[in-house]
C-alpha cells in the first residue's frame, strides 16, 4: 500500500514539474514584455537564493556576503565581453568559474570560523570585493559601471533572453537538486545538525564546508552572469550588502530548509515589491513587518508551511 502511495506521489510530482515547465515555456505567448522581464528577474533571483540556500539551509553556514560572488560572476562576464572578442558562451561560462575560484581562498579563511564570526567574515570579504570594484576605476569603471555590454543578436530581445535564462536556471536547479540528494548533500545536513558529532565520526567538516562555499560561489556567479546579460550593465551595488540582504530575505521568505523555498521566495518577494511599491513608498517597512511575522510564526517559510501541511495530509491519508 505504501509503495503504491509512493509511486503515486512521485508520479504526481513528475506531472506537476512537467505542467510547471510547460507553463513557463508558454509565458512569452500571452505575457506582456514588462511582466516577462519580471519573471526573468524572478528566475535569476531564485537561482542566486538557491546557491545561497545550499550553504545556509543545508550546511548551516550563515553567510552575509553572497553578493560578492554574484558581482564577481557579473563583472567577469561583463569585462570579458567588453574587452575581448571571446564568444558569448565562453564569456558567460567564465563568470561562474572565476566566482568559484575566488571563493576558494575566501572560503579557506571563512570555514575556520563558526557562527557569527563566519557571518561577519563573509560580510567583510564581500565589502572588500565591493570596494575593489568601486575604487579600481581603470579596470571596472568605478561607480559609472560597465554599460552597453554587447550580446549576440539572438539574445537582445526579452523573450529570447527569458528562454535562455529559463534553460540555464532549470539546468542549475537540477544540479542543485542532485547535489542536495547525493551523499554529499546528506553529509551537509548531518553537519548542520551537529558538526562536532560529524567530525567525531571522521567527516572532514572543514573540507566539506569549503567545497560547499565554492559550489555556492559558482551558482551565485551563474546568477550574476545571467543578470549582467539581462541588464546589459553592471554596477558596484551588485556586491553591496543590501544585495546580500535581499538574497537572505528571499531564502527566509520561501524557507531555508526546503529546496523550493528560494524559488517560492523569489516569486513572492519580487511580486510584492512590484505591487506594493505601486501604492506606497514604504515597501521596506512592509517587508520588515513580513519578516517579523515569518520569524515569529512561520520559521519554515512559505514553502516549509506548505510542505508541513502536505505531510500532515499524507499521514492522515495513510492512517485512514
Amino acid at each position: 500500500m505504501r509503495q503504491s502511495l509512493a509511486k503515486m506521489d512521485w508520479s504526481g510530482k513528475a506531472l506537476g514539474i512537467i505542467v510547471l515547465l510547460a507553463g513557463f515555456l508558454a509565458l512569452p505567448i500571452f505575457l506582456p514584455v514588462g511582466w516577462l522581464s519580471l519573471v526573468t528577474e524572478m528566475l535569476i533571483l531564485a537561482l542566486a537564493a538557491g546557491g545561497l540556500n545550499l550553504m545556509l539551509g543545508y550546511a548551516g553556514m550563515v553567510s552575509f556576503g553572497p553578493a560578492g560572488f554574484y558581482a564577481v560572476g557579473a563583472y567577469a562576464t561583463a569585462l570579458i565581453l567588453t574587452n575581448t572578442k571571446l564568444p558569448f558562451v565562453l564569456a558567460f561560462a567564465a563568470g561562474p568559474v572565476i566566482a568559484a575560484l575566488t571563493a576558494i581562498p575566501i572560503g579557506w579563511f571563512c570555514v575556520r570560523l563558526t557562527h557569527v564570526y563566519f557571518a561577519l567574515l563573509t560580510l567583510a570579504f564581500a565589502q572588500i570585493i565591493h570596494t575593489i570594484i568601486f575604487e579600481w576605476y581603470d579596470f571596472t569603471k568605478g561607480d559609472n559601471g560597465i554599460v552597453d555590454i554587447p550580446l549576440p543578436e539572438i539574445l537582445r530581445s526579452i523573450p529570447h533572453y527569458y528562454y535562455f535564462s529559463l534553460i540555464v536556471v532549470v539546468f542549475c536547479l537540477a544540479l542543485l537538486w542532485m547535489i542536495i540528494k547525493s551523499p554529499f548533500g546528506k553529509t551537509l545536513q548531518a553537519m548542520r545538525e551537529n558538526a562536532q558529532r560529524a567530525e567525531s565520526i571522521g567527516i572532514p567538516v572543514r573540507l566539506y564546508q569549503l567545497a560547499t562555499f565554492v559550489l555556492s560561489g559558482f551558482f551565485l556567479g551563474v546568477a550574476g552572469s545571467l543578470f549582467c546579460g539581462f541588464n546589459k550593465n553592471v554596477f558596484p551595488n551588485y556586491a553591496h550588502w543590501i544585495k546580500s540582504t535581499e538574497m537572505l530575505v528571499v531564502c527566509l521568505l520561501g524557507g531555508i530548509y526546503n529546496f523550493f523555498g528560494p524559488i517560492v521566495g523569489s516569486i513572492v518577494y519580487l511580486f510584492l515589491d512590484k505591487v506594493i511599491t505601486g501604492y506606497t513608498q514604504f515597501w521596506p517597512l512592509v517587508l520588515g513587518l513580513i519578516i517579523i511575522i515569518l520569524l515569529l510564526f512561520l520559521r519554515g517559510g512559505i514553502a516549509g508551511f506548505i510542505a508541513e501541511r502536505l505531510a500532515l495530509r499524507r499521514r492522515r491519508g495513510e492512517q485512514a
